[in-house]
């Protein structure tokens, strides 16, 4: 198993990679009626993170879906995947834009209104079952506990979580951001493989393991 820190060095070099050509992912968002960028150059670390299991992934799971430009690049570059987007989609000027943003996606996106441990309660109630899940909902820290806590039972075996804002405003006292809980996380699940570890850190739940004959 690679160390996190070989790892982010490969990545880190693909991204720069990348970011020295023409923004490969322009597409995605071309017409789109999106007004706040909350994504930022985000997609071209998940271009390079997920390249080797890219092919794997069938379904995901997004906590926080905002005007839907990073739903947007799940069922851009991940084809034929579909799509769970849960959101508490206060702001109805939001909702509306995911709503135009995601619309032609049709039955391969479901959208989730409301707080995100009703939502997760609910897929865990119907045995859903994710490729990927990535968690970038509430900031204060049990919320997010909640979230990774429920997603992560949610997630298939080689799967992979990625989580947001771990570097988010750390001058906050530690029940007020992301960062205490995912470290907590990751001490609870050492078994799991640390891909990225940065702003976002990204683990991966072991692969099944072949049954004995």
């Amino acid at each position: 198993m690679d160390k996190p820190t070989s790892a982010a060095q490969r990545l880190e070099a693909r991204v720069l990679a990348m970011a020295g050509r023409h923004h490969p992912f322009a597409s995605y968002y071309q017409g789109k009626d999106l007004v706040a960028d909350w994504v930022g150059q985000r997609p071209l670390v998940w271009a390079a993170l997920l390249k080797p299991y890219r092919g794997d992934i069938k379904d995901v799971l997004e906590i926080g879906s905002l005007e839907g430009r990073s739903a947007l690049f799940w069922l851009n570059h991940i084809e034929n995947c579909t799509l769970v987007c849960a959101d508490t989609f206060k702001k109805p000027e939001v909702e509306d834009r995911f709503d135009r943003n995601i619309r032609q996606f049709g039955a391969r996106v479901r959208k989730m209104k409301g707080p995100s441990i009703l939502a997760l309660g609910t897929l865990v109630t119907e045995q859903a079952a994710f490729d990927l899940i990535y968690v970038d909902g509430g900031h204060q820290r049990d919320t997010v506990m909640i979230d990774m806590l429920a997603s992560w039972s949610l997630l298939r075996a080689g799967g992979i979580m990625l989580l947001d804002d771990y570097g988010w405003k750390p001058e906050l006292a530690p029940e007020h951001t992301p960062k205490q809980a995912i470290d907590t996380f990751l001490d609870w699940h050492a078994d799991a493989d640390i891909i990225l570890k940065s702003y976002q850190v990204a683990l991966r739940k072991a692969p099944a393991t072949a049954s004995k004959a």
